[in-house]
């Protein structure tokens, strides 16, 4: 079963799945998140193919997969074991995936983007399972991190963390964080527990609440300038304003317009050069990534109480609900949790 989204409409569809080919992995779904670009597909702000498969963040187990077959990290994988895994497959061998750009390979399979027609068919997380080709980097975790602490790695954790990479791994620094959704979140969190003092900007209360709790604060007035900074709302004004705010020699990530053609902005590229600010764009992540932010997890989660970052679960039957809940905002992510088969 997965939650589909054709014509318009959100529904749950029972796949009848082939035997799985060498090298991929069967993964039954314990947990998954609506993530802000599965709302964005639904509310048709973005193309898609007919009867998208939904949902890129999820936990489950291993149900199937080769004998001899290994994570990322080269750790044995079997039947049994727990799991999180990356939001696509790379063919490992193009002159991107080289480069060390995978999530930009010139044979890119995108998970929860992509058509229920086209193998591996079961290719959404918002779904009872989940089939991931051998270009997937899986990651094996313990079972002490639970499903509401662990269930974003594969997106909002594991981007964070390749935003945090981009400006430097700071400490003991000023940032500034535009944006207090699932990745600014992580993003506020991450760079806190380093040891950097941390400002967000949000219009929405609540989410500065949740910023809050994971070591962040409030931006006060227009304090600044900063050395780093970094845009993960999307908005077109927080980009010219993380332009603005940046100190000389500063730099900025930015990471929240991920829509082509959506979004324009006009600023003077004077700022940028009489700065010399360098500025650093940053779109999904690289599977060493996916390893640093379930490392800074496993040490980090249960201490900030990642699960608040989460709503109380509901039933994957529930699906539209769960889209409603996202729409309204009360928390980063929603968590959907499947029946069974």
């Amino acid at each position: 079963m997965v939650a589909v989204f054709d014509d318009g409409r959100v529904t749950l569809e029972r796949l009848e799945l082939a035997d799985r080919s060498p090298g991929e992995v069967d993964v039954a779904i314990s947990a998954a998140a609506v993530c802000g670009s599965d709302l964005h597909t639904v509310l048709g702000h973005r193309s898609t193919p007919p009867r998208t498969a939904l949902g890129h963040e999820g936990v489950g187990r291993v149900i199937d997969a080769d004998s001899g077959a290994v994570d990322f990290r080269g750790a044995s994988l079997s039947p049994g074991d727990r799991v999180v895994f990356a939001i696509y497959s790379a063919c490992g061998s193009c002159d991107r995936c080289a480069s060390g750009l995978p999530m930009k390979c010139r044979n890119l399979f995108k998970y929860g983007h992509e058509s229920v027609t086209r193998p591996p068919h079961a290719s959404g997380t918002l779904a009872t399972r989940v089939r991931l080709l051998p270009g997937v980097p899986v990651l094996r975790i313990p079972d002490d991190l639970t499903d509401n602490r662990v269930v974003s790695a594969g997106c909002a954790v594991a981007t964070a963390a390749a935003i945090v990479r981009a400006a430097g791994s700071p400490t003991e620094k000023d940032v500034l964080v535009f944006g207090a959704g699932g990745v600014g979140t992580y993003c506020a969190a991450m760079l806190a527990s380093m040891g950097n003092r941390v400002a967000v900007v949000d219009p929405a209360e609540q989410r500065l609440a949740f910023a809050e709790q994971m070591g962040a604060r409030s931006r006060k007035g227009d304090e600044g300038p900063f050395p780093i900074v970094i845009e993960a709302s999307g908005s077109a004004a927080a980009f010219e304003n993380a332009l603005e705010a940046a100190d000389i020699g500063g730099r900025v990530v930015a990471a929240g317009s991920v829509s082509p053609g959506s979004t324009t902005v006009t600023f003077d590229p004077a700022l940028v050069v009489t700065r010399r600010l360098t500025l650093i764009g940053i779109h999904n992540y690289a599977g060493e990534d996916l390893v640093w932010s379930v490392d800074w997890m496993e040490e980090h989660a249960a201490r900030l109480g990642l699960e608040r970052l989460v709503s109380a679960p509901l039933p994957l039957s529930q699906i539209g609900v769960a889209f409603d809940m996202m729409r309204e905002g009360g928390h980063p992510r929603v968590l959907v949790v499947p029946e069974g088969e």
